[in-house]
């Protein structure tokens, strides 16, 4: 199964999206800019 994911950058936080091959969305969350944070999820 592929899945797909996409960040949208604000400048205090991000909301990161994954989906699948077909379209359904599978996570949506709102990070704090803290590459720690990014990369534990």
């Amino acid at each position: 199964m592929k899945l797909y994911g996409g960040i949208d950058l604000h400048s205090n936080n991000c909301v990161i999206a994954i989906i699948n091959e077909q379209g359904e969305t599978l996570t949506v969350k709102r990070l704090n800019n803290d590459m720690s944070v990014i990369l534990s999820f």
